[in-house]
């Protein structure tokens, strides 16, 4: 009877260091929003299965500067919430979670233009937590881009 209540006392000593281990984010926004946003439309190709499912890709927005460059902004929201994904993230070293990502900026004819804001950058990001990914293209020529993901290898 002793192993019991020891195994019951055990699971709920673990289940309390689950929940109080939790590193997620919480949000409050206005509901009425008043801002007036470019969204385009995406095509996604996707290669891997696993940042498809901690990583949710919100929305990209777009603008230009006061001098004419054009503006990316990619919205992206760490998936990763609730006592056993949080566990495992714990277990396996992925909280916060670590991106890296890319924009490369394109002519009107296609043409990519070479520029060293088109290194990778690293991005940290907390379960529940949306990010902001921007860039500004480096020619006032550009009227493209692409942005890519990946996880950042620790």
């Amino acid at each position: 009877m002793s192993i019991g209540k020891n195994l019951a006392a055990s699971a709920v000593l673990v289940l309390a260091c689950l929940t109080g281990c939790q590193n997620t984010v919480n949000t409050v926004e206005n509901a009425e929003k008043t801002m007036q946003q470019n969204n385009i439309q995406d095509k996604r190709f996707v290669t891997d299965g696993f940042l498809r499912g901690r990583l949710a890709l919100k929305g990209i927005t777009t603008s230009r500067t006061p001098d004419g460059f054009m503006r990316a902004q990619l919205e992206v929201m760490n998936m990763r919430t609730g006592v056993f994904a949080q566990a495992w993230s714990g277990i396996t070293g992925e909280n916060p979670y670590k991106i890296r990502y890319k924009f490369t900026w394109f002519t009107s004819d296609g043409m990519m233009v070479e520029s060293v804001l088109s290194d990778w950058q690293t991005a940290v990001i907390i379960p529940g937590e949306s990010l902001f990914l921007q860039s500004v293209a480096p020619d006032k020529n550009c009227y493209d881009f692409r942005i890519e993901l990946k996880e950042a290898n620790n």
